[in-house]
């Protein structure tokens, strides 16, 4: 190998782990606006990566609602309309569907609004 063909590999190997880096998606947010309305979350599911960090910008534009998510340690947050609330955590490290859900009793649809979380 030449120095030449020896300098060249070595700085497409230091280009391409630039690039991995940057699309690193363990270390970039995933921001979200997150909707509820009677009786849905928009969006229903969302995909993310292990390890994570999701924000969802959540409100409601119909109704209180609550979101909650044993799974992804998310504590009861209340939803009202005109407001919107951060919420953020962390996509488990391990790859599997984790759902959020409406915690407060908010008509004859309350059992349908889940959020899905696919982490791959």
């Amino acid at each position: 190998m030449t120095l030449r063909t020896f300098v060249a590999a070595l700085a497409a190997t230091f280009a391409l782990s630039i690039a991995g880096a940057a699309a690193d998606t363990t270390t970039t947010p995933l921001a979200i606006d997150l909707t509820a309305s009677n009786w849905k979350f928009t969006p229903g599911t969302i995909v993310a990566h292990p390890g994570q960090t999701i924000v969802l910008h959540a409100k409601s534009v119909e109704g209180a609602h609550a979101l909650i998510s044993d799974d992804l340690g998310i504590k009861p947050v209340m939803m009202l309309p005109g407001r919107t609330v951060d919420v953020t955590f962390v996509a488990p490290a391990k790859p599997g569907k984790y759902y959020m859900h409406c915690h407060l009793p908010c008509g004859p649809g309350h059992d349908k609004m889940i959020v899905e979380v696919d982490v791959q």
